[in-house]
């Protein structure tokens, strides 16, 4: 990348464009820290193309999904010890097992990765109550608070229509 100041465009501007088309980027200050841009038209085709793909993968997906899928694959990079405190990486397993009922559930929960080599899912309803659960590779452990403050603790088996039930009975339950 070429930086310079929008005063030396006048004379260097036809150099400029040579190395442009030669895939260079001219960046050119402008006052009150701004900036133009001088790229080719394969460099403006992909960043058009890029921006095309997110807008139309957000559009099919929303951005509470998108957010937990990059959130997601941040956990899948954890290596072990990632908490500083001797947790091992998150198996592969649980993270595509999440990954798979992140993409079919409707409401989507905050997530975080957890040092019992889970991955916990957190929703909140606007009853203030509270859903949790905690995915491992051959269980799920839920933790639920009602609106009166009732705690509910069970373990139940990896299945994706029991889990996206128990949600949609969470949520339908505020409304």
């Amino acid at each position: 990348m070429i930086a310079v100041k929008s005063m030396d465009v006048r004379d260097n501007f036809k150099s400029w464009c040579g190395q442009v088309t030669d895939g260079e980027i001219v960046q050119i200050a402008r006052p009150g820290n701004s900036f133009v841009y001088l790229i080719n038209q394969e460099t403006y085709e992909k960043l058009t193309m890029e921006r095309r793909a997110y807008a139309y993968t957000t559009y099919l997906f929303g951005t509470d999904k998108i957010t937990n899928l990059k959130r997601l694959s941040e956990i899948e990079n954890l290596s072990d010890n990632w908490n500083d405190n001797g947790a091992s990486k998150i198996p592969a397993g649980v993270v595509k097992y999440v990954r798979k009922l992140l993409m079919g559930i409707e409401f989507q929960p905050e997530i975080f990765p957890t040092a019992c080599d889970a991955i916990q899912l957190e929703w909140g309803n606007n009853l203030d109550e509270y859903l949790e659960m905690e995915i491992l590779e051959d269980s799920v452990n839920v933790f639920q608070i009602d609106s009166e403050g009732n705690e509910i603790q069970k373990t139940i088996g990896i299945d994706d229509g029991k889990i996206k039930e128990m949600v949609r009975n969470f949520y339908d339950r505020a409304v």
